[in-house]
């Protein structure tokens, strides 16, 4: 349990590493390229990259599911909600896109015991409800300043919670190459009537910047299923706290974004839950592995 643990926890980071670059990326790319024409290459890049490696590796097999009324209906809610990732991606600082995101654990804690029928302790929730008002802090919704816009940001805790849980329960009949081929197919056919009349000629170099974008997005999915199928959801989900560490750089990096004393009372908020919740899963697999070897 402890190696499963540690190996979904790893698997987790790299995941969040491949979405950093994706993102940043593509928040790049939309200063020269129509939203339309960037989703659709970026999904078609991400189809392309989890098909090559099938292919080359002879798990076309994979791809057969016992389930395909469950891949239809999800494949079309993760159309739905990567139109409100890309616009929160567009408009907003990815940091604050990352907030949205990390609010997705605490609903993933509650919801996940009706789901799954897995429980956090008191510990565990007190350490996630922690991690959220930090996300709050970080986020700091500008209520004057409210629109439309800002309810693709809002709607990404919810969305992002209910395609992880729901990935985690078709990945005990389906392959993790089956739930994540699938889900990218009505993306790419919506895209293709998505601003089409704005499409332009695109450079060399722009082109190779979706690409890349595009496939670590598929890369980081993969990942991130792989990571909830071996693991609680409430031991590793609190670990995806870290992506507003690393989006946060970023922004302050490439968009000169600086700190203030909220972002950075949030921030702390944030990593005391990581840890928090680290040690107490420590000491759960530890208990149960004692159990199990009396």
């Amino acid at each position: 349990m402890i190696k499963s643990n540690t190996r979904a926890i790893l698997y987790l980071q790299l995941c969040l590493v491949s979405f950093l670059l994706g993102d940043t990326l593509l928040k790049m790319l939309f200063n020269s390229i129509p939203t339309g024409q960037l989703v659709w290459f970026r999904t078609l890049a991400s189809i392309l990259a989890l098909l090559i490696f099938i292919v080359s590796t002879g798990r076309m097999h994979l791809l057969r599911t016992s389930n395909p009324a469950q891949h239809v209906f999800r494949s079309l809610f993760f159309g739905l909600i990567s139109v409100g990732y890309y616009l929160s991606v567009k408009y907003f600082p990815l940091s604050a896109v990352a907030a949205a995101l990390a609010g997705a654990p605490i609903l993933i804690a509650a919801i996940s015991p009706f789901i799954l029928g897995e429980k956090a302790n008191k510990i565990q929730w007190i350490a996630t409800i922690s991690g959220f008002i930090g996300v709050c802090f970080v986020l700091r919704l500008d209520a004057e300043g409210f629109s439309w816009v800002y309810i693709s940001l809002l709607s990404l805790p919810f969305s992002y919670a209910v395609l992880i849980l729901w990935g985690r329960k078709l990945s005990k009949t389906d392959s993790d190459w089956a739930i994540n081929f699938y889900q990218f197919i009505p993306l790419l056919i919506a895209a293709s009537f998505w601003e089409q009349d704005q499409w332009i000629p695109i450079s060399s170099l722009q082109l190779a910047g979706m690409l890349v974008s595009g496939t670590a997005g598929a890369i980081g999915f993969m990942l991130l299923i792989a990571a909830f199928r071996i693991a609680k959801p409430v031991v590793i989900a609190p670990f995806e706290y870290s992506y507003i560490l690393m989006a946060l750089a970023v922004d302050v990096l490439f968009w000169h974004l600086i700190p203030d004393t909220l972002i950075c009372i949030g921030i702390t908020l944030i990593v005391l839950c990581g840890i928090i919740q680290g040690w107490q899963s420590n000491i759960d697999n530890t208990d149960n592995t004692d159990n199990t070897d009396s």
